[in-house]
């Protein structure tokens, strides 16, 4: 059964017994009246920053400009955030109490406080809505929206993962207003997408965002009208943001991995991932999973490949499968091979360095991997001699 840590109730206490209130707020109460697992910490205080880094002494000063303070405490990071509301001018400023923070939240469900007793202060019907799955914006969806924009992508984006619909006039606000996610950073968006595409109710979710076009609003989709028909090919949900950069490049490869990776602004790390992947099902697509497709797959990236490989081919593959043929690998690294540089410059003394010799420990290598050459030196010799075409 989900249940909020005692160092949540301990931080509560503390801030109390300092004269101020605090609740627990948002995704947590949400998790927990749902009986999932809380992992993120939220509170909310009428405490400033100021204050609370008086109270506490483990804090770290992040997000001081939306008066967010996070707190250390038992080994959890809880961000302690101060009453916030808008004033005439459309600027968020402190706020003295929560029902006056709770009237600016995103949606319903996460529209929910919870005392150090307890108790929840539900001001719009956050668990009503909760026990009918429904993802409601907090009084008028409008105004929500043109706070922040990216509670747009949001609302489907807890829809992928919690398995809810979006109520009709949440959702006829984001067909209206789709042109204003435009004015998000594309790191919050490329955070809130990641995590869309990965929810387990994302083959549902999806209709979401291509039926009120805010997908055609983000990066890449806004001039491929045909991205939204490759994004409902996708059956399950994605395991990665690199293996939804490598189904894309690959029905699309007009459009680079580099180019996705400078417009989602993306790391180093995924566009390796993204075209490690892209040669892996291209290599599927010309021969099946040899043993040198599985040699070359980094086995953290089998989950993704297996879904690239049912959406494109649709065909079955187990990561059981895989693990056995890389069980029966004769070498799992090319620091394996028993043939290098060394060896071949005194087997050919006459021959100066160069990409010649790269290009026959490929080969070499290739044949190993493969099985039709053992991985002992003599042997390699004999074969590199048997394959003068090798070594022009």
């Amino acid at each position: 059964m989900a249940k909020i840590d005692k160092a949540v109730f301990e931080l509560l206490t503390q801030l109390e017994n300092a004269g101020f209130h605090a609740y627990v707020v948002g995704g947590a109460v949400r998790d927990l009246l749902l009986d999932r697992n809380v992992n993120d910490y939220d509170v909310a205080t009428n405490a400033t920053p100021d204050d609370v880094k008086r109270i506490f002494t483990r804090i770290i000063p992040f997000g001081l400009e939306h008066g967010t303070v996070i707190v250390r405490k038992n080994k959890l990071s809880i961000e302690v955030t101060t009453f916030r509301k808008q004033d005439e001018d459309g600027n968020f400023v402190f706020a003295d109490t929560i029902e006056e923070d709770l009237a600016f939240r995103d949606f319903t469900i996460n529209a929910l406080a919870m005392d150090k007793e307890g108790n929840i202060v539900d001001l719009f019907g956050g668990k009503e809505d909760l026990e009918k799955k429904v993802i409601r914006a907090v009084l008028d969806p409008y105004d929500r929206f043109m706070e922040d924009p990216l509670r747009m992508l949001r609302a489907v984006r807890f829809s992928s993962q919690l398995g809810f619909t979006i109520e009709e006039t949440t959702l006829n606000a984001i067909s209206e207003l789709k042109t204003e996610i435009n004015r998000v950073a594309i790191e919050r968006l490329k955070d809130e997408m990641t995590k869309l595409i990965k929810g387990d109710h994302f083959p549902s979710a999806k209709r979401y965002v291509i039926e009120t076009q805010l997908l055609n609003e983000l990066p890449l989709f806004d001039e491929h009208e045909a991205y939204a028909t490759i994004l409902n090919k996708a059956e399950k949900p994605f395991v990665s943001f690199a293996q939804l950069i490598a189904l894309f490049v690959h029905y699309e490869p007009g459009i680079s991995v580099t180019k996705w990776i400078k417009s989602w602004s993306g790391s180093n790390k995924e566009k390796a991932e993204a075209l490690q992947l892209l040669k892996a099902v291209n290599a599927y697509g010309k021969d099946g999973l040899t043993n040198f497709l599985v040699y070359q797959l980094d086995e953290s990236l089998d989950r993704p490949f297996i879904r690239l490989i049912e959406t494109i081919y649709k065909t079955s593959l187990s990561e059981k499968e895989i693990n056995e043929i890389r069980k029966r690998l004769p070498i799992r690294s090319r620091s394996e091979l028993a043939l290098n540089g060394h060896a071949l410059l005194e087997w050919f003394p006459e021959r100066k360095p160069g990409r010649w010799m790269q290009k026959l420990i490929e080969q070499a290598e290739y044949e190993v991997v493969m099985g039709r050459l053992e991985n002992e030196e003599q042997q390699i010799k004999e074969w590199i001699l048997c394959h003068p075409r090798a070594t022009n």
